[in-house]
């Protein structure tokens, strides 16, 4: 009873590492045609951007709303000028529990290092199926989406509820 158990325990850990293995892929998503914000997956880039916040000098800027629409993702934010300044990081894995959950950061690159105090409001469009690409039914997965330029997390459900979890 116990071998099976282990090797039940083995494969199960082999499935779960292929999954985020699969998942946790360096690409960028070019923005919309529109100008809309540069989409990429880097997990290093993420982890970053999420410890800068402590720290960051930057354009702050406030994500208003988040709203999701199948498997289009809308973050409304007010802050610093040019959609083309924002860009948005996934972390490059999916969480799995049911449903799977995964984690965005928004951040803002100031141009030339000046800050723009005039503000400004954007809605940026996330394309979830692409993001995900075949690891994963974005209609089914529960996203977080925080904030680069200080701690403000939101939670958006598959159904388009959100959240702020503390």
């Amino acid at each position: 009873m116990k071998t099976n158990l282990s090797k039940c325990l083995a494969f199960l850990f082999l499935v779960v590492l292929s999954v985020s293995f699969s998942c946790n892929r360096e690409n960028n998503i070019s923005p919309d045609p529109d100008g809309g914000p540069l989409v990429q997956t880097n997990g290093a880039e993420y982890s970053k951007l999420m410890a800068g916040r402590e720290t960051f000098d930057g354009t702050p800027f406030e994500i208003t709303k988040v709203t999701r629409e199948g498997n289009s993702l809308k973050i409304d934010v007010t802050g610093g000028g040019g959609i083309e300044n924002y860009k948005i990081v996934w972390d490059g894995s999916l969480m799995l529990s049911y449903p799977m959950q995964a984690r965005l950061v928004v951040a803002y690159n100031t141009p030339d290092g000046a800050q723009d105090t005039a503000m400004h409001d954007y809605t940026l469009e996330v394309d979830l199926q692409k993001l995900f690409g075949n690891a994963a039914n974005a209609s089914e997965v529960i996203v977080h989406v925080a904030n680069g330029s200080k701690k403000q997390d939101k939670v958006v459900d598959p159904n388009g509820s959100t959240s702020n979890p503390k």
